[in-house]
């Protein structure tokens, strides 16, 4: 077992990783580690986990995390010890990065007189960081001195390498490493000094000099210091061309690779999970799985009906779980969608579309979705039936690659659609003998589930009979099998037999007949046979939308119960009530439905119950505001999108509830504001966000909060005035608590709006103050974000340099963070620099790679600006076809953002990509873009301005008198029609496919 912690936390089992997951578990597991063996008290651990915020239990609550990460991570080489004054991990130090990296570069400090083994020593140590250390509580105060004293060592085992690099005559392979390192560090003049000696070496004698300035004047600016005697008298003997700094030979026996962070390009795409997966086989399902992807291949719309526990959800799934090449998948679970609304943005998350607009929801989804060969599955619709129905005629009518499959207890009555239902498992002949009734998929079904909680159990001829007899009391529903074989483990079938007769007996013919009896005696014949506390236990889960971990469920429904949660929790799985799907529990929507409706009759231990559920999924969504803009931002990412239905029922319970929790829904919405942003998810955040506010007053750092959540989100739509205010407001705010971080990232936006708005002197003012705090507080994603944007205001400024010097600046900073969606946005604005300064080569291989990062991490906003990147590339390169091909995409992704800035300036590029073709078609464009612009009040930066002032007059020429008409008629008509017509003159279907 390995553990490393120079980066996102990783753990490795045999040199496969292990997934632990993000939050707590990781936090603990790094509390541990950094007391390198010692224990740590429990009380301690509480705090440094829920700081002022503990659950109900909170021993409990950290015994559960600490069962979790002995199940996920112990091994020969690690466990978790349980000492008298508390917990200790016992490693074996050689598995830890962090402790053999130490150890290494101390090695490396005791041989000073050997330079080569210094080299190999030192090499081996900094090739063993991929980020920042212990990533996930850099900004825990437990991890704090550690995160500073890694730091330190590894800057020193830079400045040992750089020593030995340059003992051993290598300066040509020092200078790049120390060139960067300077610009991290400033003030290290031991780096300044070897920096300033390998160029004296490599003969630019003028840029050592140059070089020992730079540094002389950062000392005196910032610190007030003159340089030490060993940096001045360095100087002294270049100016004399001292023969004592004459390299030595070089020496190439011993290999120096230093291996830097990951490529960001290299990242791994987020995990979404498309198509539920089951831990357990399905059973005599063969012919219906074949049955329904042949339906899907004859027919677009193809419904799964049947009763509650007949499996259509199993079926569907099986179905679709191996799609033809090209063909996505995408699996919109609508069970916890509210019966009033929210079918659209369930569906939006399962495609990962960004909705803008609710209003026009179901036509942003067909926008997005275009002519992508898709299946889309929409999992349990009887309850939002009519508004699935629109939807669906909406996709189908607009879609032409896109198949539905749906699973329903009644149809959606739409025109072509195909309706299966879903029989019940086949019986066994009551006339048949055991080897019939084992043939039989019904029993068949029973056997695997009663094996897995009571090995041993086999059918034979003495239970054979009573099997079947059960089975066919429950009308071979396969949910109602396997909750009546989950109690195989205590009652033999013969009593499961009697027991079930008798459930059935009671509900009469007033209560329900046939299968909807069978599968209601099933679900309450196994609550009957529950403890009090698993009842109690069961009903309180009801306050789940989606799938839940472990310590959730046992923080949110074991509060207050004499019986232990994770007891309880496992036990309801081995009676088939509650799923385990990996590290998450869910429950069937059918026992969800039934358990919901017991809870509900206790009103006080219902909302309760939902209070603990709001108040966890506020700590999970803190947790992951402080991590996901960092090294580990692809980790989090599923995790939140995983939650993302019990984040809305934790805002929804907190906001609109009967007993609503304003701050705490405040918090949420809060928290959540920057990942809305970066999934596109501009029309939730705004609702919500309006809707916290509204639920005031807050306390002060909540208000500047929200007010900077507001500007961010009108920001991104446009509402540049708006996201002026808000983001004013909410630095004030900051800076009058004194939250550096906050004010930074509101000066942030603030900047971004007012560069937006026009006035470059102003933004660069604002950016300038955000990188210096952003700088003070040792942010460095923050100061990266900072010095990317400073560059495009440059940029518009008309001063080259300066932009790529703070690109350049960029980028060494943000290789520190660790963040690859920040690293795109330097490569798109570095791609952008690169045209204005007509390296045009530079610019598309830039650009190329910013858009391969946007792709990989999900990022559309970014991959909009991307593709305007790359279609100016081609316009520079006279190539207007492969211009009009990028940027129907940008045009088209912004588009489906909402983000109307990126669309206005996408249509403005695609007019001069057509101007040549097409002058009509350009004139059009221009009227929409200007309409845009007007509506939404966007005034042209500066370098859009010369832009279009370098082609507009020859499209005004051309057109002549037809030139103004056809800039009104493009403002009258609608944007999509507008790209289809520019899809079709190139060639191109909009908004589908790769840009070629």
């Amino acid at each position: 077992m390995d553990l490393l912690v120079l980066g996102p936390l990783e753990v490795r089992r045999e040199g496969r990783p292990v997934e632990v997951r993000r939050g707590r578990p990781r936090r603990l597991l790094l509390s541990l580690l950094l007391r390198r063996g010692d224990p740590v008290p429990q009380e301690t651990l509480v705090d440094q986990l829920w700081g002022d915020e503990p659950p109900v239990n909170a021993d409990n609550a950290l015994h559960i995390l600490i069962s979790y990460l002995r199940k996920t991570v112990a091994g020969e080489r690690l466990r978790i010890d349980r000492a008298p004054t508390g917990y200790r991990l016992v490693v074996d130090p050689g598995a830890v990065d962090a402790f053999r990296f130490e150890e290494l570069v101390a090695r490396a400090a005791a041989t000073e007189g050997d330079p080569a083994a210094q080299l190999r020593l030192t090499s081996e140590a900094l090739s063993l960081w991929r980020g920042p250390a212990l990533a996930e509580a850099a900004d825990d105060a437990f991890a704090q001195g550690d995160v500073a004293r890694l730091d330190e060592l590894r800057v020193q085992a830079h400045e040992l390498r750089g020593a030995a690099l340059l003992a051993l005559g290598r300066h040509d392979e020092a200078l790049p490493d120390l060139g960067r390192l300077v610009r991290e560090h400033p003030f290290r003049e031991r780096l300044h000094g070897q920096l300033a000696l390998a160029l004296y070496r490599a003969g630019r004698q003028a840029d050592a000099l140059a070089a020992l300035d730079r540094a002389r004047a950062a000392l005196a600016e910032e610190l007030g210091l003159d340089p030490g005697p060993q940096l001045q008298e360095l100087g002294r003997q270049i100016l004399r061309q001292d023969p004592a700094l004459d390299a030595v030979p070089a020496r190439r026996e011993v290999p120096a690779v230093v291996a830097g962070p990951p490529s960001a390009a290299a990242v791994p795409p987020p995990e979404v999970p498309v198509v539920p997966v089951a831990l357990t086989s399905l059973v005599g399902r063969g012919d219906e799985v074949t049955a329904v992807r042949d339906a899907l291949a004859a027919h677009r719309l193809v419904t799964l009906t049947g009763p509650g526990g007949a499996g259509k959800t199993r079926l569907a799934a099986e179905a679709v779980r191996a799609p033809a090449r090209g063909v996505a998948v995408w699996w919109a679970d609508l069970g916890a969608v509210p019966a009033g609304s929210g079918v659209e943005g369930a569906v939006a998350a399962a495609t990962g579309t960004g909705l803008a607009s609710a209003e026009d929801a179901a036509v942003e989804l067909r926008r997005w979705i275009g002519a992508r060969e898709a299946v889309l599955v929409l999992d349990t619709c009887e309850h939002v039936v009519d508004a699935v129905g629109r939807l669906a005629a909406v996709l189908l009518a607009g879609c032409p690659g896109l198949r539905v499959l749906a699973t329903s207890r009644r149809p959606l009555g739409l025109p072509g659609e195909l309706v299966r239902p879903v029989p019940p498992l086949s019986l066994p002949d009551p006339a048949g003998g055991p080897a019939a009734v084992a043939a039989s998929p019904a029993v068949r079904l029973f056997r695997d589930r009663a094996a897995a909680v009571r090995p041993g159990f086999v059918l034979d001829g003495t239970n054979a009979a009573d099997v079947a007899r059960v089975c066919r009391l429950l009308d071979g529903l396969p949910l109602a099998i396997e909750l009546a074989a989950g109690h195989a483990a205590a009652l033999s079938p013969r009593k499961i037999a009697e027991l079930l007769d008798d459930r059935l007996r009671l509900l009469g013919e007033g209560e329900g007949s046939g299968r909807h009896a069978g599968l209601r005696a099933a679900v309450d014949w196994s609550y009957g046979l529950l403890s009090g506390d698993e009842a109690r236990f069961l009903d309180r889960l009801s306050v789940f939308a989606g799938p839940f971990p472990l310590e959730a469920g046992v923080e949110v429904a074991g509060a207050g119960l004499p019986t232990d949660g994770l007891r309880l929790l496992l036990s309801l799985v081995r009676q088939s009530l509650v799923a385990a799907d990996d590290d998450h529990f869910r429950l069937l929507d059918t026992i969800r439905a039934s358990a919901a409706a017991r809870l509900a009759a206790e009103p006080d231990d219902a909302l309760a119950a939902a209070d603990r559920h709001a108040g966890w999924y506020a700590r999970f969504a803190e947790d992951a505001d402080r991590a996901i803009r960092g090294a580990d931002q692809a980790g989090w990412l599923p995790e939140l999108r995983t939650a993302r239905a019990d984040l809305r029922a934790a805002l929804q319970h907190c906001l609109h509830g009967a007993r609503p929790r304003p701050a705490l829904g405040a918090r949420i919405a809060c928290s959540l504001s920057w990942w809305w942003s970066y999934e596109g998810s501009f029309a939730e955040a705004r609702t919500w966000i309006a809707a916290a506010r509204a639920a005031g007053p807050h306390e002060p750092r909540t208000d500047a909060r929200l007010h900077l959540a507001a500007g961010m989100h009108a920001e991104s739509v446009g509402e540049l005035h708006v996201a002026e205010q808000e983001c004013a407001e909410a630095a004030a705010g900051f800076a009058a608590i004194g939250d550096v971080r906050g004010e930074a990232r509101s000066l942030l936006h603030l900047g971004t709006a007012r560069w937006a708005l026009g006035r470059p002197g102003e933004a660069a003012a604002a950016q300038d103050r955000s990188i210096a705090l952003f700088r003070s507080a040792r942010h460095d994603s923050g100061a990266g974000l900072g010095l990317v944007l400073r560059a495009r205001t440059a940029l518009d400024q008309g001063d080259t340099a300066l932009a790529r010097d703070l690109l350049l600046d960029a980028r060494h900073v943000l290789r520190r963070a660790g963040d690859p969606h920040l690293v795109a946005l330097c490569l798109d604005q570095l791609a952008r620099t690169c045209l204005a300064d007509g390296a045009v080569a530079e610019a598309a291989a830039t650009a190329q790679e910013g858009l391969d990062v946007f792709e990989t991490v999900a990022h559309p906003e970014g991959v909009a600006a991307s593709l305007q990147t790359l279609g100016q590339v081609r316009l520079a390169l006279d190539d207007p076809a492969g211009a009009t091909r990028f940027l129907l995409r940008a045009a088209t992704t912004a588009a489906d953002l909402g983000h109307r800035a990126a669309l206005t300036e996408s249509l403005e590029l695609l007019a001069e990509a057509t101007a040549g073709p097409d002058p009509v078609l350009a004139a059009r464009l221009l009227g929409s873009a200007e309409h845009l612009r007007t509506t939404a009040g966007l005034a042209r930066t500066t370098a859009q301005r010369s832009r279009l002032d370098g082609w507009q007059p020859r499209l005004r020429r051309t057109l002549a008198d037809r030139y103004a008409a056809e800039v009104t008629a493009g403002s009258l008509e609608p944007v999509e029609d507008l790209l289809d017509a520019a899809g079709r003159d190139r060639g191109v279907a909009s908004g589908t496919g790769p840009a070629a």
